[in-house]
């Protein structure tokens, strides 16, 4: 038996560029250029290597910023919509690549509202069930960007084709936030943000059935679905440095690399010393917010205020090794 793994690499690294532009249009004004809302999507190029974009389409992952996105192939070009949207309100750029290509077909399925439904007896927040319109053999469930994997705690199977989510358990408040540094996510749910505290939200509509829909319907919320017989996930800690948003590791750097509240980080490693690898990040903060130490059924107004004399702190990191048995 040969263990195969997902591979992350840096796409500045590999020696890919990156063009913002509007998937569909050729020509632009430019004076519209300076205008980066005009063009919403980034296009992937790699000048002076010879690369398959339908291969990298259909069998890898990208990241923006530490988030998944999907891609589009289109025309013999590879596009990543609404990349540059995230570029514009972070001022960050970095984008990644996961290499899914050992773990046999993979199948990427959009959420669309027809595939989620109530549970009965519980509320969207505390249970939602998402089926499928084909049968999963080992699920990647991408929210937001947010990497979720199959347990029997947040995300578990119910049939073929359904599962159930929990996302009372997954921090989801904390993932909003933590979004808002990267994109507006309040004003993509339609979640109104108060005019004197523009952290300040609706714990309830935040909560509700009508927000959670408009979530897992985003443009980068979707089901990776993996046909390979075995997939394990293992965690490999970091050792934290004296150095803001550096880490240390004896592992090899060829995973992807996860912080804060499951978000991934973008990294370069550098050469080893005493036998360590030194990995940079662009977001390696923890920001321990109020709202984690109360039950949500108490709060009813969500902010982005944080616990008073341990504000934030440098986030445990930890490689994400997603392997298979062939």
């Amino acid at each position: 038996m040969t263990v195969e793994h997902a591979v992350y690499q840096l796409a500045l690294s590999a020696g890919y560029k990156f063009k913002i532009t509007k998937i569909g249009f050729n020509s632009y004004d430019p004076l519209a250029y300076y205008q980066k809302e005009n063009f919403p999507d980034v296009e992937v190029l790699r000048p002076n290597i010879a690369v398959d974009f339908n291969l990298i389409h259909q069998k890898f992952l990208m990241t923006v910023n530490g988030y998944v996105y999907p891609t589009e192939y289109l025309a013999e070009r590879l596009y990543i919509p609404n990349a540059t949207l995230s570029m514009v309100k972070s001022r960050d750029n970095q984008i990644g690549l996961i290499d899914l290509s050992k773990f046999g077909n993979v199948t990427k399925i959009k959420i669309t509202n027809d595939m989620i439904a109530l549970d009965t007896l519980q509320p969207a927040y505390e249970k939602i069930l998402l089926t499928f319109s084909e049968d999963v053999v080992k699920p990647i469930l991408i929210l937001a960007g947010y990497m979720i994997f199959e347990n029997s705690e947040t995300f578990y199977r119910t049939s073929d084709r359904t599962f159930a989510l929990r996302l009372d358990r997954l921090s989801f408040p904390e993932k909003l936030y933590e979004l808002d540094r990267y994109r507006d996510i309040f004003k993509e749910l339609e979640v109104p943000v108060s005019n004197t505290n523009g952290t300040m939200v609706d714990a309830n509509l935040v909560r509700s059935e009508t927000t959670i829909r408009k979530f897992l319907t985003l443009a980068n919320s979707f089901l990776v679905n993996l046909h390979t017989s075995n997939l394990t996930v293992n965690k490999i800690y970091m050792e934290k440095t004296s150095v803001p948003l550096n880490y240390r590791t004896n592992y090899n750097p060829v995973f992807p690399l996860v912080v804060g509240y499951g978000k991934l980080t973008e990294y370069f490693r550098e050469t080893p010393t005493e036998g360590k690898y030194t990995l940079t990040t662009q977001d390696g903060h923890y920001n321990n917010y109020l709202l984690t130490h109360m039950s949500h059924r108490e709060i009813d107004i969500y902010n982005g205020h944080r616990q008073p004399g341990t504000t934030y702190r440098l986030s445990p990191g930890f490689f994400l090794d997603i392997s298979t048995e062939t």
